[in-house]
């Protein structure tokens, strides 16, 4: 349903102002909603009050399929969007559909983006949140009638599907490589420390280490920045002085382990014969080292693939695949895909 007055009131005014979700304001308005309560008296209030009527044709032709994707990304440019779009554009594409974009690195930005989308009668949308952002209160608002995908982050919305990456495979692969390495020791640089996803990398890590036997140090271990810069402070920081240092260096990023690289480099410590290093996110700048940077890449084959077939099934995942979560309600699916270790010539321990 779709509806708009010259003053510039949508459906999502008339919901806000209602406190209910634009999809009971749709069943209200449109009839569908049988029950004559203060539900449906509040959302006809709220309709009168701002001057919100039905645009009755954009609602026939919401029910006809558009063959457009929508896909929100917190920019074209970060290594993972970036992958995720070189991957999906051409899929989409091969299925005769079309790929619509929205670009936001904020959680309002991403907002305005999700909203345009729906309101461009998407057939399904694609959302990778931006750092610390929770779109939980806006994916709700459209997820009972659309079928939504997020890729990778919590499952804060319950009807949204999510297919992730099994970030404690992928940082047992990253230790349990080390260890084979022969080494004792190793230190983190996680990423911002207001992630949710930073956080849990930065635990996931404590833990295998003990697992394998190595040890870190506090003050090793840093939240930051995923940027070149960042790396080579830190590293300039840890060992450019008398501290015991750690034999190799884990990375939350490529960005951050080329820093560290370069830091290395003009201090006159060598990789990986002093220290090993590995990046996340296996981005271009993995394969463009001097030495070639190991890293962690994403499955964005499957990424794509799972987000498609969710989407094709329907509003959350499709009934058959839902699950119940506490309390009764329906919880759609969650799907958790292992990355993959490239292992190159930056962490390959040689004395």
């Amino acid at each position: 349903m779709a509806g708009r007055t010259d003053s510039g009131s949508s459906i999502t005014n008339v919901a806000a102002t209602a406190g209910v979700s634009i999809a009971t304001v749709s069943r209200v308005l449109s009839g569908k909603r049988g029950k004559d309560d203060d539900i449906a008296r509040r959302v006809r209030e709220a309709a009168k009050q701002l001057g919100y009527s039905v645009n009755y044709a954009a609602s026939a032709l919401r029910s006809d399929v558009t063959k457009t994707i929508g896909l929100v990304i917190p920019s074209a440019t970060e290594p993972f969007s970036a992958q995720l779009l070189d991957e999906i554009e051409p899929t989409i594409d091969t299925e005769s559909q079309q790929l619509l974009l929205g670009i936001g690195a904020t959680q309002e930005a991403q907002a305005e983006r999700i909203e345009s989308l729906v309101n461009r009668h998407v057939d399904g949308l694609i959302v990778v949140p931006a750092a610390g952002a929770d779109l939980a209160g806006t994916l709700n608002q459209y997820a009972n009638t659309l079928p939504i995908v997020q890729i990778c982050g919590r499952q804060t919305a319950p009807r949204v599907s999510v297919v992730g990456i099994d970030e404690n495979a992928a940082m047992e692969a990253i230790v349990k490589h080390l260890a084979e390495q022969g080494i004792a020791s190793a230190a983190y640089m996680a990423g911002d420390e207001l992630s949710f996803e930073s956080a849990e990398l930065f635990a996931t890590f404590h833990t295998h280490m003990r697992t394998y036997g190595l040890v870190t140090s506090e003050n090793w271990n840093q939240f930051g920045e995923r940027t070149v810069q960042r790396g080579f402070d830190c590293a300039m920081r840890l060992f450019n002085g008398p501290l015991v240092q750690p034999e190799a260096v884990v990375c939350a990023d490529d960005a951050i382990a080329f820093g560290v690289m370069v830091a290395f480099d003009a201090l006159g410590i060598r990789v990986p014969e002093d220290v090993l290093v590995v990046g996340y996110h296996d981005s271009a700048i993995a394969r463009t080292t001097m030495p070639r940077l190991t890293s962690v890449r994403a499955p964005f084959e499957r990424i794509v693939s799972e987000c498609l077939r969710l989407l094709a099934s329907g509003p959350a995942g499709g009934a058959a695949e839902t699950a119940a979560a506490p309390g009764g309600s329906v919880r759609a699916p969650r799907v958790m895909l292992a990355p993959q270790l490239i292992v190159r010539d930056s962490s390959v321990f040689r004395r």
